[in-house]
């Protein structure tokens, strides 16, 4: 073998592992981090590799893009000796054409191409080659990125690190993106908003007021207290004391129902603390995500929600989290009131004490939720500074409003009608 052949050879293979470095680098930030962990975790030996080179994937993709560019100035220096020594000078310039045309296209394009159709495939197949070339550059590496450190300290450029908040909303985008390209329906769509908004809404959002409160005067009479937990309907009342805002028991109306039947009747001879449990306080800044484990902590389904002064703000329970994921929970024989409707002219008649957020989804409105005005009546209120008039007519953000019923100071029902742009 001459040593022209050899010198061609050696050319080549540069090139080649050129290329299949441009795929390694390309493959290692397209990979789905999920779907190499699923692969670890069905015993995927590669995949357990390439997860530990994924956790520090900013080192490894620099690591890849030092070796392409060692392989390929190498490779252009003993292409350009090679063709000097049999064109003479011309030879430079048909390295250059030569090393372009090849570089830009196998050495870039096509092995990127390639990697962003597959890859985790890609990765898998080259993981063991990528952990070499990692060992081998990743000294040099180091000393680079304190260069690169040391220049970002005297340019006086912070470093934004990557906070939960911005995790969260690279989720969503995510989320609204494989919307958007159909991949997920809108029902699905809608439960993963869901649950990441757990941990962004605060309990007093979702709560019911505490002047909307179904509650019991704990020292009547049972059969007192047994007909107007029948009338209430749900089966977890709270029970007060002296005032309306003093709860100091929660009836379980279930087990006030077994325990008549195993008195036979005979309701006021048993003592109602046999079927009530202490209240369950939180305070009105808890998320609903904290307030989600502090149900399932303290096992209970309903819990009052007070500020921090300790005063009485109103009550969330775990159907009221539930639904914020799922959408409206009703049972076949449920007729509580509906807040929005929709009419035939295509205007919304909504309940003042309708939570923002759900007259954000419905009506698919961004009206800013503030302190103290988490439903419709009290933003309205809050935002022309006293409370309207019956029949009054009004424009807040380019949406129309008219008060249509009212009782003394309180909005009763509005009519919202959303202006064209």
């Amino acid at each position: 073998m001459t040593i022209i052949e050899i010198e061609i050879i050696f050319i080549v293979s540069l090139l080649i592992m050129a290329g299949l470095v441009s795929c390694f680098e390309t493959s290692i930030t397209a990979a789905s981090r999920a779907k190499i962990h699923r692969l670890e975790n069905e015993g995927d030996m590669r995949a357990k590799k390439l997860e530990k080179l994924l956790k520090n994937r900013e080192k490894v993709v620099s690591v890849m893009l030092l070796a392409n560019n060692a392989i390929n100035i190498i490779a252009s220096a003993l292409t350009t000796k090679f063709l000097l020594d049999i064109f003479g000078e011309i030879g430079v310039l048909y390295a250059s054409v030569f090393l372009t045309i090849i570089v830009i296209i196998f050495g870039e394009i096509l092995p990127k191409t390639i990697a962003l159709q597959y890859p985790e495939k890609c990765a898998l197949l080259f993981c063991f080659l990528i952990e070499f070339l990692y060992k081998i550059f990743a000294p040099t590496v180091d000393v680079i990125q304190k260069i690169v450190e040391f220049s970002i300290k005297v340019l006086r450029l912070k470093k934004i690190a990557k906070t939960k908040e911005s995790e969260l909303e690279e989720i969503r985008d995510a989320v609204d993106l494989k919307a958007k390209e159909g991949a997920i329906f809108k029902y699905d769509k809608d439960l993963l908003d869901g649950v990441l908004d757990l941990s962004d809404t605060e309990i007093s959002e979702i709560m019911v007021h505490r002047k909307d409160i179904e509650s019991i005067n704990r020292n009547l009479k049972i059969s007192e207290i047994l007909k107007r937990a029948i009338d209430i309907g749900y089966t977890r009342i709270p029970l007060w004391q002296d005032n309306q805002e003093n709860i100091v028991a929660i009836l379980n109306v279930r087990k006030l129902l077994k325990a008549l039947h195993f008195y036979k009747g005979e309701i006021d001879k048993f003592d109602i603390n046999e079927v009530t449990s202490a209240p369950l306080f939180s305070p009105n800044t808890n998320t609903l995500r904290s307030q989600l484990f502090l149900f399932r902590k303290n096992r209970q389904r309903l819990a009052l929600v007070v500020d921090e002064y300790g005063s009485l703000q109103g009550l969330v329970t775990l159907e009221d989290i539930l639904e914020e994921i799922v959408g409206e929970i009703k049972e076949q024989d449920e007729n509580s009131e509906i807040n929005i409707i929709k009419t035939k002219s295509g205007v919304f008649k909504i309940a003042g004490k309708a939570l923002i957020r759900d007259v954000n989804k419905k009506l698919n409105l961004n009206i800013a939720e503030i302190e103290e005005a988490h439903n419709l009546s009290a933003y309205i209120i809050n935002y022309l500074g006293r409370i309207p008039e019956e029949r009054e007519h009004f424009i807040i953000n380019k949406i129309s409003f008219e008060i249509l019923k009212k009782k003394n100071n309180d909005i009763i029902l509005i009519k919202i009608k959303k202006n064209k742009e």
